[in-house]
């Protein structure tokens, strides 16, 4: 009996491992993002940012004008566009973390394919305290990206234990790609 019950304790340690390592959360998911989620057309605020984000648009060119000189761009895929409004609560940030999160989990960084425009939020564009910034995130997103998505924007790029907006689209269907958007006369009419 008593090397029966040895087994049953071993077999029962096994388990409780087993069972202890199942439901113990990773370590990014510890030490991750503050999610502050919102929804679409309305303020999202962070512990010093504030994002409205609008509704997004697809299209399959996109043209702009940088230093002068009209570009176009294509892509493969299709390219997503989300007018974006921020401003910031105490101190001067850029939003380096700007992610689309498509709903079948693959995660988009903004394109820098379109850094030159001076419609799109890119890395190196400030955000002052007191002004509205109105800017256009531009991604290249995989042509069956259709039905919504998660906007992901914070101040750091990969934030650990900092504010994170999370704009959920998962309703709205992005519908057709447009063949092509002006991204300066998009931005002129925010």
């Amino acid at each position: 009996m008593s090397r029966l019950t040895g087994v049953t304790a071993i077999v029962a340690g096994f388990v409780a491992l087993a069972a202890m390592r199942a439901t113990t959360p990773h370590f990014i998911d510890i030490t991750g993002p503050i999610g502050f989620s919102g929804t679409p057309d309305k303020a999202v605020r962070m512990d010093n940012l504030v994002v409205t984000a609008g509704q997004p648009r697809l299209a399959r060119t996109i043209r702009f004008r940088v230093a002068g000189q009209v570009e176009t761009r294509d892509t493969g895929g299709v390219w997503l566009i989300v007018p974006v409004a921020s401003q910031v609560a105490h101190h001067t940030t850029n939003i380096y973390g700007r992610t689309w999160l498509a709903t079948d989990g693959r995660r988009y960084a903004a394109s820098d394919r379109v850094d030159g425009a001076d419609s799109a939020l890119t890395p190196i564009k400030t955000i002052q305290p007191g002004l509205v910034r109105h800017d256009l995130l531009v991604f290249e997103v995989h042509p069956d990206v259709t039905v919504g998505g998660t906007l992901l924007l914070s101040e750091q790029r990969f934030p650990q234990l900092t504010a994170e907006a999370r704009i959920p689209f998962l309703k709205t269907p992005l519908g057709a790609p447009e063949a092509m958007i002006d991204l300066d006369d998009l931005h002129a009419k925010l």
